[in-house]
């Protein structure tokens, strides 16, 4: 005690009395204060003594106390508990260790804590899915009122899990793997499509963006490509189903249709608490056929007890072209234009002066402009609860008169009725959408191609200036170096262009397109709580997309591409789909021991969907109407589906003593597109079983281990065919030229009769959590195999010429999945969390045929929809999902390419297998640090592995404008093609003229060989950074604002574009670039508040 009152009398300057006898029958005393006041520093190393002090005149006097001052001196702790927002947290668990109160905050957050010693305290505060709170109190006056707010822990998530069907469960208790994204890492980097904010965040995922621009559609796949009709997972707002369309442009050079977006992309991220990811199929086998391939379950928000709150959220992003092709100026083109003639098409010319206009390539694309704007209402009590929002989006695209815009609402709305035995919970979201020349990859209606390769030695801003009044046509018609009108017509021929290129000003003004989506979706539960064990629930949902597509082409487009007058197209599709359940659902204790839970019910869920196409000629130059279209070139189309499918289900599992848990399900479909098989009236059947045991609670283990658990699983998952593919119908062109089908099934030869596709699947994994659960390390090990795949136009031994339709082949998934998390710093006023996940796939076709039935000879491969048109995406015994084959060089046993002596060219053979574009290994690294008010997180992600091909890059080489053809000029303009033979085996030793090398190995034909790049590559994805702003009102204290950064720079990239873009969301087509939209890095900034 000395020695305290000898420091506080140093520290504070003033002096300090005492009789030592007043401190022979006191206890020693031990204190830790920093930065308080004097008062303080003597409350604190006299709270638990009889002395007390007067202060006279800078003199501090030590004295025994009075007996009235020896009574306890008791106070009263009040205070309110909000969340990182402000939003009161009900319920929430307030503790005062040294005195062993506590209580439970109110419905408003309020608390009060009485009979509190004076003194210092610590009071601790927690509540489910936030961290926990340790502050330190001062307790001197009778009353004292404190504010706490509590932060979010995202990785407590997993303490409950939606699974299928939207039930919530303990994570301890699934059998399968699972992972949760938080709605926070959703809306740290903002999206058009909420989708591609999951890319390099999930282990077992691969995500793939379409290359036409803001707001398209994004293929994703979980754990491997698996159907040869499509692997695209279920998707489920809420518990239900819900229809997100796929297709779209193939990876080819035709293309005359971009991207039409899909349902997913009208979702306002603001409105999602989070997104589960079932990758296996036992996970999704409660879903039946739709969850064959993975299911993503994305939880919406809704209002909270506690009175009413505002969040508001705006950001901008600025975009820029990230990766351009690397381009030749020097050199120029080979024939100079003359009066009469527009010179040739390739850049083989002359070195040359200075390009006039040498930056036009960069400066064609503009910089990008994003706003996305949020605004969301929340109102609740313990009865009801309200949420409403209304977001926009405004994209100006880095390609020129590029438009995005997106307006969606939504609104929820949950009440309890009936003394809180009945549930109600109905959900309306709304969505309109509108894109202005979304592009389309390949060489049609694509403003890169004459970008691009428009010849080197003319001046590209003469061009700017798209269209000139042809007095010929009495219109205004196409301006380009070799396409006019009125040229052409004077000289005879010669300026009618070629069709892989056109002036990019003209196809972006001139054949431009416009894309409208609506989409609305609504739901409604009822759930009934029947008793304190059991209750049943009835569900429903409808979904109505719309999409319309129109593009006018005027007259003087290149011929190959429209008539005379123009073409105009339009095109309707509307899809809607239905879907309701009756669910019976128990949880209950078996003895002190055992526990069991259940869920049995039935679901219909009914699909149809139209498309209808007009295209044809006006009879009048650009007049743009059905009615102004010349009748003999009308073209109008009709395509329809229709799928219904009916289902009964049930899952039980079994619990011990909470640390043993066992599953089962059950689940028998009946789907419509199995009509007019055996199959349709008996349905088909497929189960799963698991079975989890937390390891900690049966044996003993090191106390560093929190959590040990394993887990493994087995399933058989069903998946139903395309519609109409048991009684194909005909097609109807223009004119009503009718076709009959010219693949059929097989009917009543057994073996053959198309049946289900079948995914048996088995999974094992573990989960740990170390060193006071600051470490968690969860492994997963799956095998998948794929059997009775769905193949169309196979040729049968029966006969030539004899197409079937035939359910065979056998493709196999094996893969390893890790993720590890680690809270590196967990203190109250920083936090620093490194979240690291692998993924290793191995894709193998295990079987294609059964050449007992089908004939070898033409079938020995099998080609799938959505790739370039050449040899991409073959599927062949021993092989992969995707492979790649094509044009390769002819080699001799050595691997040395064989070379023509007479020309010096290559040989080359088709059918050569190339690659795979899947990468082997992903990783992703993601960084999440916090100091006080300050927020700093940033997304590494590499993919290893994988091979892509770039069309772009055999256009340009052959034009001549590519920077590989000037380097070579400049080092005397002849090839070295190195390990080469000739035809008798001897060292080819001469040079090849690169301009004769490249016009036969390069062009729309290439040899596909020499374009095959490596997909490695590693970004930088995201990174943010934010902060509270420092406002003393209350009202402005949870305004936050940061700045984001997407795919700023690649640490490795060897590809010429971006090994993850995609034309469509197709089966393939994944890494093929046919003049694709440059990908973008953006950098913005977030504004965030919350009321």
């Amino acid at each position: 005690m000395c020695d305290i009152f000898a420091a506080i009398q140093q520290q504070s300057g003033y002096s300090l009395l005492y009789n030592n006898k007043l401190l022979k029958n006191e206890r020693p005393v031990t204190i830790d204060v920093k930065n308080v006041s004097l008062e303080d520093a003597l409350a604190a190393s006299l709270q638990h003594t009889k002395l007390t002090w007067v202060i006279t005149d800078r003199i501090i006097v030590i004295r025994k106390k009075t007996g009235e001052e020896l009574l306890p001196v008791l106070a009263k702790i009040s205070g309110k508990v909000v969340d990182d927002t402000g939003t009161p947290l009900p319920g929430a668990s307030i503790m005062v260790r040294e005195h062993g109160a506590g209580t439970l905050a109110d419905k408003d957050g309020n608390f009060t804590l009485k009979n509190i010693l004076h003194g210092p305290c610590t009071i601790e505060v927690s509540f489910i899915g936030f961290r926990t709170l340790k502050k330190k109190l001062q307790v001197s006056d009778s009353v004292l009122f404190v504010s706490l707010s509590l932060e979010r822990d995202e990785s407590s998530l997993a303490e409950f899990t939606v699974t299928a069907l939207g039930i919530a469960r303990k994570s301890r208790s699934l059998t399968y793997a699972t992972e949760v994204v938080a709605g926070s890492d959703l809306t740290t980097v903002k999206n058009t499509n909420i989708l591609n904010s999951l890319s390099g965040k999930v282990a077992g995922l691969q995500v793939n963006r379409t290359s036409g621009g803001a707001g398209g559609s994004v293929r994703m796949v979980l754990r491997g490509d698996k159907s040869t009709r499509n692997s695209q997972p279920l998707y489920v707002i809420d518990g239900l189903p819900v229809y997100n369309q796929v297709g779209g442009p193939s990876a080819g050079l035709y293309n005359e249709i971009p991207d039409a977006g899909d349902v997913i992309s009208t979702l306002n991220p603001d409105d999602i608490e989070s997104i589960s990811l079932l990758k296996g199929a036992s996970a999704s086998a409660l879903y039946g056929s739709q969850g064959s391939n993975g299911v993503v379950l994305i939880t919406t928000k809704k209002g909270k007890n506690g009175g009413g709150r505002i969040d508001f959220s705006s950001s901008v992003t600025v975009e820029k072209a990230k990766i351009l092709p690397k381009l030749q100026y020097d050199y120029l083109q080979t024939t100079p234009p003359t009066e009469s003639s527009p010179g040739s098409d390739e850049s083989w010319g002359a070195k040359g002066a200075t390009q006039p206009d040498k930056d036009y390539v960069k400066d064609f694309f503009q910089t990008g402009l994003t706003f996305i704007n949020s605004l969301g209402l929340q109102t609740g009590n313990e009865h009801s609860s309200n949420y409403l929002s209304y977001s926009n989006t405004d994209n100006k695209g880095i390609l020129p008169t590029s438009r995005y815009k997106q307006h969606t609402l939504s609104f929820r709305q949950s009440s309890r009725l009936l003394n809180g035995r009945l549930h109600f919970d109905g959900t309306f979201i709304g969505a309109m959408q509108q894109a202005h020349n979304r592009i389309n990859p390949g060489i049609y209606f694509n403003p890169l191609p004459g970008l691009y390769m428009f010849p080197r030695g003319q001046n590209f801003s003469d061009y700017k200036q798209f269209e000139y009044f042809s007095p010929a046509r009495y219109l205004y018609a196409q301006n380009w170096w070799n396409i006019n009108y009125d040229k052409d017509l004077a000289n005879g021929g010669g300026w009618g262009g070629q069709d892989y290129q056109q002036n990019p000003y003209w196809t972006l003004h001139r054949n431009a397109s416009e894309n409208r989506n609506q989409n609305v979706y609504a739901a409604v539960s009822l759930k009934y709580i029947l008793n304190t064990w059991l209750s049943v629930q009835a569900r429903g949902n409808v979904s109505y997309f719309l999409n319309e597509y129109e593009r006018r082409i005027h007259a003087t487009t290149q011929a190959t591409l429209a008539r005379a007058n123009g073409n105009y197209f339009s095109g309707r599709t509307n899809n809607r789909a239905l879907y309701g359940d009756l669910l019976l659902t128990g949880e209950r204790r078996l003895g002190s021991d055992w526990g069991v839970s259940f869920t049995a019910g039935t679901s219909v869920q009914d699909q149809q969907g139209k498309v209808t196409t007009i295209e044809g000629s006006p009879s009048v130059p650009n007049v743009f109407l059905e009615s102004a279209l010349e009748r003999a070139t009308i073209d109008i189309r009709n395509t329809a589906t229709n799928r219904q499918l009916q289902s009964v289900f049930g899952s039980l599992q079994f619990s011990y003593r909470d640390k043993l848990y066992f599953d089962l399900s059950d689940r028998h479909d009946w789907s419509s597109t199995l009509a007019f098989t055996t199959t349709e009236g008996r349905g088909y059947n497929y189960y799963s079983a698991g079975l989890s045991a937390m390891l900690h609670e049966w044996i003993q283990l090191p106390p560093f281990i929190n959590m040990a658990k394993v887990r493994a699983s087995y399933a058989i998952v069903g998946n139903d065919i395309a519609p109409f593919s048991t009684y194909p119908l005909y097609t109807f062109l223009g004119g009503g030229v009718s076709s009959p089908p010219v693949s059929r099934p097989v009917v009543g030869v057994p073996g053959i009769e198309l049946q289900p596709e079948r995914n048996k699947s088995l999974e094992i994994g573990t989960h740990w959590k170390l060193f006071d659960n600051r470490l968690s390390l969860d492994v997963t090990w799956y095998k998948s195999n794929i059997i009775h795949q769905y193949f169309s136009g196979v040729s049968l031994l029966a006969g030539p010429g004899t197409l079937a339709d035939i359910n065979a082949g056998n493709i196999q998934n094996k893969g390893l999945e890790i993720m590890l998390s680690g809270k590196l710093i967990d203190r109250p006023d920083w936090n620093w969390t490194s979240t690291l996940n692998f993924y290793h796939n191995s894709n193998r076709v295990i079987e294609l045929f059964d050449y007992g039935v089908v004939d070898y000879a033409s079938n020995q491969q099998y080609r799938l929809t959505g790739g370039s048109g050449a040899e991409d995406g073959i599927l062949k015994k021993g092989g992969a999902y995707g492979d790649i084959y094509g044009r390769g060089f002819r080699r001799d046993e050595q691997g040395r390419i064989v070379i023509n002596s007479a020309t010096g060219i290559p040989y080359y053979e088709n059918g050569q297998y190339l690659g795979n574009p899947n990468p082997r290994i992903s990783v992703g690294l993601k960084q999440d640090l916090r100091f006080r008010d300050f927020s700093f997180s940033f997304l590494i992600d590499g993919k290893f592995g994988g091979k892509v091909l770039s069309f772009t890059n055999a256009f340009l080489d052959q034009m001549g404008v590519s920077a590989e053809t000037g380097r070579l000029r400049d080092e005397g303009g002849y090839m070295t093609i190195e390990n080469a033979v000739d035809e008798n085996g001897h060292p080819w030793q001469q040079k090849t003229p690169a301009r004769e090398y490249f016009a036969q190995t390069s062009g729309k034909t290439p040899v596909m060989e020499q374009y095959m790049y490596s997909a490695t590559a590693i970004r930088l994805r995201e990174i943010s950074f934010s902060c509270k702003l420092p406002f003393r009102r209350p009202a402005l204290q949870q305004l936050q604002v940061g700045l984001t950064g997407s795919n700023l720079f690649f640490f490795l990239l060897d590809a010429p574009f971006d090994p993850e873009q995609v034309a469509g969301v197709n089966p393939v087509g994944v890494g093929v670039d046919v003049f694709g939209l440059p990908m973008s890095s953006s950098m913005g900034i977030t504004l965030k508040y919350t009321h």
